[in-house]
């Protein structure tokens, strides 16, 4: 978690997506726009963590919708999440910093892929607060539960402890 986004984050190519979750399921249908509205692309995502596996490792399976395919899936009753994505290259990695909008405008988070089969080699990087891989509440499937004045608790609690 950040306690806000990088000052030298670079948003000209940044994108907002726009998730809806299912309730109860592991599913959630995605849509990855420019920051101008122009859909880049549609999917429909089962996500999940596998009991015997660590926390760092998600199972994702993915299938790619046209738009008619996303407008069947969206008359769905969802819940929605929306946050904006930007790339930012850390010490040869590739972050992507999440800036969340909506209720949960205020939680700024970062994760980053596996590079090669490795983990992020060290300690966390200088422009985060804390680390909450591991922690169910800042799932997407946890958050999109949450109102703005749950978020504000989740994340005094959080800082404080990060301090």
């Amino acid at each position: 978690m950040l306690a806000a986004a990088p000052p030298d984050l670079d948003e000209s190519d940044a994108h907002r997506i726009i998730d809806r979750y299912w309730p109860g399921t592991r599913l959630r249908l995605r849509r990855i726009e420019t920051l101008s509205g122009q859909v880049i692309q549609s999917k429909l995502t089962q996500k999940y963590l596998e009991p015997q596996r660590p926390t760092t490792e998600t199972v994702i399976t993915n299938t790619y919708l046209t738009a008619q395919e996303y407008d069947l899936f969206a008359q769905l009753p969802t819940r929605p999440l929306i946050k904006r994505r930007a790339a930012y290259p850390y010490h040869g990695w590739q972050f992507s910093i999440d800036v969340f909008e909506g209720a949960l405008d205020g939680l700024v988070l970062a994760e980053v892929e596996a590079q090669n089969g490795q983990l992020w080699p060290g300690d966390l990087p200088s422009f985060a607060r804390c680390e909450v891989t591991a922690e169910k509440a800042f799932t997407g499937g946890a958050l999109v539960h949450i109102d703005a004045a749950q978020l504000r608790a989740l994340l005094a609690a959080w800082l404080d402890e990060a301090v």
